[in-house]
């Protein structure tokens, strides 16, 4: 996964801007741009894709949030801050948890992949087989197999 995070300052329209006559649209507020690459997988089917999607919409969705409402923190007077940031880490929480999801279906697609493996025939096969015989029996049918080139077991 790689993220990028990019500050820059954006010009735009203050109220304050008139109250002081200043000309419109020169105030500079800062703002920050994230973008997030994951690593792409392989997809299982369509709908693997679109989910994949999904819980990167969330998780950019909420890294945005969380850098616009900290990147405000300096305009809010003293008793909203700590609200703020709650509702920050709020944000924070519910990127983390895109994060969790995305590595959940991940595991997931692994169990899958490693069991497809072994449907294909990657896995070694064993056959247990039960034979009820006494000694005697059990030499006469080994013996059997040492004279003969051919399996005595030819289901």
């Amino acid at each position: 996964m790689k993220t990028t995070r990019e500050e820059f300052e954006e010009a735009v329209e203050h109220p304050l801007e008139e109250a002081f006559e200043i000309e419109p649209g020169t105030t500079l507020v800062p703002r920050v741009e994230r973008s997030t690459q994951l690593v792409p997988v392989e997809a299982y089917d369509d709908k693997d894709v679109e989910i994949e999607d999904q819980f990167q919409e969330v998780y950019d969705a909420a890294m945005e949030a969380f850098d616009q409402s900290s990147g405000r923190m300096h305009e809010l007077e003293g008793k909203y801050r700590a609200r703020n940031e709650e509702v920050a880490v709020q944000y924070l929480n519910t990127a983390l948890q895109a994060a969790r999801e995305k590595s959940g279906q991940k595991q997931h697609k692994d169990k899958i992949s490693l069991a497809e493996g072994k449907i294909k025939g990657n896995a070694k096969i064993t056959n247990n087989n039960l034979i009820i015989a006494d000694h005697k029996e059990l030499m006469d049918i080994m013996e059997k197999a040492r004279n003969t080139p051919e399996s005595v077991n030819e289901d």
